[in-house]
């Protein structure tokens, strides 16, 4: 009888502990599966955020690339318009320079497009009833640029004057004997030796800085204004002998865009955006002053 009991109670025992062992794995399952569920759930909550984020980087980049784009389409529709304003050839072929030099700058995303603002054949009064006519003007983020164009062929001494006339003093008594002046030598047509003088460029660009210098701060815009001096035909040779260190002088293009990448990573920023464009505005008022 006792036996009976005894083994009663170990069935019933046995019967319990695989009840209570099947409850705990079926409780296990029941937590692996809700684990696995949560674990999804968090994998497709963090895919789609990353693919939220991956929407909006191409949708910015999309709009920078269509920013970047219509500025660069504006430029070439704006670019007949613009070569009308020229007064010679040699200014079209420089701001068409410029104008290239913007583009690459832009798709290279060196600038934005809104701190690079060309303004060609630009008029600035004098304040004594004349103006003042500058062939181009760079507006960038580390000042203004006045750029003189000379498209000059042949030898070009550049500042002759009586004191340094050099193997040319034959034409000392000819030239100024207060300020320098330029010479070109070249041939025409027919083979012969021709001889042209000019007002030194230098002295001239140099002025027209001082001028458009005065002009902004009258209007309360603080001024970095640096002149360039561009020779920019393909058959000439510079002499350079003038004693001005403060007019920039460059022979062709490359020398010119190297001198604004040299300006644009070496220099710190003066202006931004807002600034140049109020800059462009009260420059392009200036001519109907």
């Amino acid at each position: 009888m006792i036996w009976l009991i005894i083994s009663t109670l170990l069935a019933a025992s046995v019967t319990w502990l695989a009840y209570v062992v099947k409850k705990e794995k079926t409780k296990h399952k029941e937590l692996r599966n809700n684990y696995h569920q949560e674990l999804e759930a968090l994998k497709e909550i963090q895919k789609a955020s990353m693919e939220s984020a991956a929407t909006q980087f191409d949708e910015k980049v999309m709009l920078m690339n269509d920013s970047y784009q219509r500025e660069i389409e504006k430029l070439i529709i704006e670019n007949e318009e613009i070569r009308k304003n020229y007064r010679n050839q040699g200014e079209i072929i420089t701001h068409q320079i410029l104008e290239n030099f913007k583009a690459d700058l832009l798709s290279k995303k060196i600038i934005p497009p809104d701190e690079m603002i060309i303004m060609p054949n630009i008029f600035i009064p004098e304040g004594n009833g004349k103006t003042r006519q500058i062939d181009h003007l760079l507006l960038l983020s580390t000042g203004i640029y006045i750029i003189e164009t000379k498209d000059w062929t042949g030898h070009i001494v550049l500042g002759l004057s009586r004191m340094g006339s050099h193997k040319f003093s034959f034409l000392a008594e000819l030239v100024d004997s207060e300020k320098e002046e330029s010479i070109v030598f070249n041939r025409d047509e027919l083979g012969a030796l021709t001889v042209n003088t000019y007002e030194n460029p230098i002295c001239q660009i140099q002025q027209s800085a001082i001028i458009l210098s005065n002009y902004l701060e009258g209007k309360d815009i603080t001024t970095w204004i640096t002149p360039l001096l561009f020779f920019n035909d393909n058959e000439k040779e510079v002499h350079d002998w003038s004693d001005n260190s403060l007019v920039k002088r460059v022979t062709n293009k490359e020398q010119l865009q190297q001198f604004f990448i040299n300006e644009l990573t070496s220099k710190n920023r003066i202006y931004g955006a807002f600034q140049l464009n109020t800059i462009k505005h009260i420059i392009e008022n200036a001519h109907y002053i």
